[in-house]
């Protein structure tokens, strides 16, 4: 799922099998700690580097 923060602009990525890992976290900006905005679901774009991965 990929992500981009409307505070600061990161864009982020994280897979779906997180969710129950990252708990309320999941979709959050590792920088502002709020929720990101969902941008699409993919496997991969071709864009896929600009995104960083949360693990």
């Amino acid at each position: 799922m990929y992500y981009h923060c409307p505070r600061c602009g990161k864009k982020f990525k994280s897979e779906l099998g997180l969710l129950a890992a990252l708990g309320e976290s999941f979709g959050q900006c590792p920088e502002c700690e709020i929720d990101g905005e969902f941008e699409f679901q993919n496997a991969r774009v071709p864009n896929d580097a600009e995104y960083e991965e949360i693990d």
